[in-house]
């Protein structure tokens, strides 16, 4: 009995000794296997595959331990009172459940192994299969480097309603009303001035905008809030009296002076001309105008905008505030008292130029608050913006950064019948957003090579009546400056004068060239793109662009500065081989025709003027103004050092 015993529990210990070896010799496999397959399949699919596996064979253990609970063997209870017949009948028994679960296991790590290679299998298959199909599927991903097939769908622009349905204002300047017909509407005081400046009768943009701001007045005095208004029409329109003669005649019945209308432009050259042109047409009224552009010293400005009483209060001495971003940006910042509170009008002049000033304004006049029953009539009612422009931006984006309240749109196109016989769809079509040029303006186009672009525009001024007055414009002031000195060499003996405008110059040294160009001592002026916005110089007859400008708006300012009022007017490109394509993307892109462009031929200029010499002569000026600015800047030092000693 002892010795079965012994001898059973030492046949247990052999067994589980060789089940562990069987075991640990099966896992060494699956190891093994396992590092095989890890350099065909990455590290998320082994361990996707492994815990498949686990769970697998997890699942089978509990059904073959449910089996062998149900079976007869294990309801077998071995006692050891029992005799030895019977203990060799329970030692058999126990011994077949032995047998039993050995062949269990055997059966059970052969059925895992080869499951498990089936599964690795099936999912190495599976991977190959999604492998092969992704790049077939059209999915919304792209994948960097690979060609979409996927047709892309158009889609179709869709502009605001203000934007898609403007008012449309005749472009044929021809069509405006007499000043006899604007007696009803418009002061007679108004009228005698236009008279007395050669004015007959107003352009077409001059009349909308007259008739619907003096409406717009009504709906303010019963604290409406006033639509805001943006005007796009060719440079030469007359935009700038558009806005000075319905704005004079409503303030020009205040009592206590204040900053009600303030007018901004981008640069000072046209921020004088608009100056002027307020000063007259505000000559019969108490109201002031007054300029801040930085022509002036700031403590000048200053005074002229307020002045303090004997009680220390400020006083305002300003109606309309003519102004450049940056010099208005200082006096809201720096100057004591200075207030925009009681805006009505915020005139934009060529507004397609960025207005990050506007941020500086009073919240109000900046954005205007949601308009609610509470804020009709108890909150500040917001500053009427007015936007003018030749190349007004479409970009509702753009326009949503004027913080515009329900905006209107005026704007001018080719009209081919009557007012009310338009064709919206076919005329206005790709309008909206057009850049428009005046129909007395021809537009030219030559092509030459790089080196002999002075020649080509020495050639151009030849052909095109010397006498006449000719603006050319460069793309930087250093250009600009260059080009003065050598076409002045080359029409030396023609007795023309050229001058020189650029960002270079001082203030009055701008003032005192453009003066000389408008009264006719200069016949051609050479610019930088200082002159190119808004600039009503009279009687230019010659515009050309020496440099290609960067942007169909430069072309098209360019051009604007003659064919101005109804008078006729010539704009030439000169272009070089490789810039010929990108001027015609850039006219057809915006809906203009693009120019023959004539090929020049220099070779009987170039022998007759003796172009190398004045090449020469060129450097050598270059050269000696070079060493005066040397020395001159060495002088500077020098005293700045003395001053510093003295103290």
């Amino acid at each position: 009995m002892s010795l079965f015993v012994i001898n059973r529990y030492e046949g247990e210990e052999e067994e589980t000794k060789n089940e562990k070896h069987h075991l640990s010799e099966l896992l060494k496999r699956i190891e093994e296997r396992k590092k095989e397959r890890a350099f065909k399949n990455n590290r998320e699919l082994q361990k996707s595959n492994s815990e498949n596996a686990q769970e697998l064979k997890h699942k089978k253990k509990k059904k073959e331990k449910k089996k062998f609970n149900q079976s007869p063997i294990a309801n077998t209870n071995v006692s050891e009172n029992t005799t030895l017949i019977n203990v060799e009948t329970k030692k058999e028994e126990y011994i077949s459940e032995q047998d039993y679960r050995k062949k269990k296991k055997k059966r059970k790590d052969v059925y895992n192994e080869e499951n498990f290679m089936k599964h690795e299998t099936s999912q190495s298959e599976n991977t190959n299969n999604l492998n092969n199909e992704v790049p077939n599927q059209q999915t919304d991903f792209i994948v960097l480097g690979s060609k979409n097939k996927q047709k892309k769908h158009e889609v179709k622009r869709i502009l605001p309603e203000w934007l898609a349905n403007p008012k449309i204002i005749p472009l044929d300047l021809s069509t405006g009303p007499n000043l006899e017909e604007l007696n009803s509407i418009l002061d007679s005081k108004l009228i005698e001035i236009l008279r007395a400046n050669g004015i007959n009768k107003l352009f077409p943009v001059q009349d909308s905008i007259l008739h619907w701001l003096l409406k717009c007045e009504e709906d303010r005095q019963q604290k409406w809030w006033l639509k805001d208004t943006c005007v796009s029409a060719p440079t030469g329109s007359g935009k700038t009296l558009a806005y000075a003669l319905p704005i004079v005649q409503i303030l020009q019945s205040r009592l206590v002076p204040k900053i009600r209308c303030l007018i901004v432009v981008p640069v000072q050259e046209l921020a004088t001309q608009v100056y002027k042109v307020m000063l007259t047409y505000t000559s019969h009224t108490n109201l002031r105008v007054v300029l801040l552009s930085g022509a002036s010293a700031f403590n000048e400005e200053q005074k002229s905008i307020m002045k303090t009483s004997a009680r220390g209060e400020c006083i305002f001495l300003a109606d309309i505030v003519v102004a450049t971003p940056g010099r208005l940006i200082d006096h809201i910042l720096k100057t004591p008292g200075f207030s925009l509170d009681d805006l009505k009008f915020l005139v934009i002049d060529e507004a397609d130029k960025d207005a990050d000033w506007l941020q500086y304004l009073p919240e109000p006049h900046y954005r205007a608050p949601r308009l609610t029953l509470s804020n009709l009539h108890s909150g500040k009612i917001p500053a009427q913006k007015l936007l003018f422009s030749a190349t007004l931006s479409q970009d509702p984006e753009k326009l949503n950064r004027l913080g515009l309240f329900q905006p209107i749109l005026f704007t001018s196109v080719l009209l081919t019948g009557k007012d009310d016989d338009v064709d919206l769809d076919k005329e206005v079509g790709d309008f909206i957003g057009r850049y428009t040029s005046p129909e007395e303006l021809i537009e030219e186009a030559v092509e030459c090579a790089i080196e002999y672009k002075p020649l080509a525009l020495y050639q151009l001024v030849i052909r095109n009546n010397m006498t006449s007055k000719t603006l050319v414009f460069t793309n930087s002031g250093a250009t600009a400056h260059r080009l003065a000195i050598i076409l002045q060499s080359l029409l030396f003996e023609k007795n023309i004068i050229v001058g020189e405008l650029s960002a270079q110059l001082s203030s009055k040294g701008r003032e005192n060239v453009l003066k000389k160009f408008i009264t006719g001592s200069t016949q051609i002026l050479v610019c930088s793109d200082a002159l190119a916005r808004g600039i009503d110089v009279p009687d230019v007859q010659l515009v050309i662009s020496y440099d290609l400008p960067k942007h169909i708006k430069g072309y098209i300012h360019r051009a604007g500065r003659t064919g101005r009022a109804g008078k006729s007017g010539t704009a030439i490109s000169i272009l070089t081989s490789k810039q010929v394509g990108i001027f015609k993307h850039m006219l057809s892109n915006a809906h203009k025709a693009v120019p023959n462009i004539e090929k020049l031929d220099l070779s009987s200029v170039i022998n007759e003027v003796d172009y190398s010499s004045h090449i020469e002569k060129l450097k050598h000026v270059l050269e000696e103004e070079k060493q005066k600015n040397l020395l001159r800047a060495k002088t500077a030092k020098r005293i700045r050092v003395l001053n510093v000693h003295c103290k």
